[in-house]
């Protein structure tokens, strides 16, 4: 919960009103507009989120999602977006991530999703990258490797 509430991810409540701040590099973020958010999470501030199956959409291929994030918030263009997203699915060891860049997360095992969910956080090279459990369904060997 207070990563979610760092990254500004908490739903208001009806009713409920939580008090104080959190700041980052002098700012209160809690105070941001929407728009100011969205662009400081994945460029400023990233997360990993602890289960990969509900936070990668099911019907679009994990490279369409990796190009997403990369356009967003590196504006790359497509061809750079594909290219920077296979070298991120490298650097955590997918075997073989020009494959797997068109697959799905169906097609995937548990590791190599939440390894997808570590890539599409570095995605945008954030300043501060907040981990909830990131090596969640990572055999050892695969752990040490990624951190």
């Amino acid at each position: 919960m207070t990563a979610l509430s760092i990254m500004q991810l908490v739903p208001e409540a009806v009713g409920y009103q939580a008090g104080g701040s959190i700041e980052y590099l002098g700012r209160d973020i809690t105070r941001l507009s929407e728009t100011d958010k969205r662009r400081l999470r994945g460029g400023q501030l990233a997360m990993i989120f602890q289960e990969p199956m509900t936070a990668l959409n099911p019907v679009l291929s994990v490279g369409f999602q990796l190009v997403e994030s990369l356009r967003q918030h590196r504006q790359q263009t497509p061809d750079e977006a594909r290219q920077r997203a296979i070298a991120l699915l490298g650097q955590v060891n997918i075997p073989d991530p020009v494959k797997r860049f068109d697959e799905y997360p169906h097609q995937l095992s548990g590791g190599m999703k939440q390894r997808v969910m570590i890539a599409m956080a570095m995605a945008g090279d954030p300043r501060l990258l907040i981990a909830d459990e990131p090596t969640t369904a990572l055999d050892v060997t695969i752990q040490a490797q990624i951190l």
